[in-house]
């Protein structure tokens, strides 16, 4: 009866050995899939900023672009406004030009 008794020990010990060991792959099947869970979220996280920056960059792209048009076209109004004052003084400038000849010539003939 002795070795009937340690066959049966024998036996319920490896019966608790073999559930121990299938408890731990579950254990760890489970820590892995947290794991890789964790890791998707993370790169869900990563793809959601990576787009959100994306259009920020666009945004601010579009901005930059609107502004430099927008310089380009107060430069031209400028430019166009400095033509019209330089052909304005110019013309004044020859006008009393013209009136300065007339009074020497005035003079001139005067004397």
């Amino acid at each position: 009866m002795n070795a009937d008794l340690e066959i049966k020990l024998l036996k319920e010990t490896v019966i608790a050995l073999r559930e121990e060991l299938e408890k731990g792959k579950f254990e760890e099947r489970d820590h892995i899939q947290a794991a890789v869970a964790s890791a998707n979220d993370e790169i869900r996280q990563l793809r959601a900023g990576v787009v959100e920056l994306r259009e920020e960059l666009e945004i601010r792209e579009a901005q930059h672009e609107e502004q430099v048009r927008s310089m380009g076209l107060r430069h031209e109004r400028e430019k166009a406004e400095f033509h019209r004052t330089i052909k304005a003084l110019r013309q004044r400038l020859e006008e009393l030009d013209e009136r300065l000849r007339m009074q020497a010539r005035q003079r001139a003939a005067t004397k």
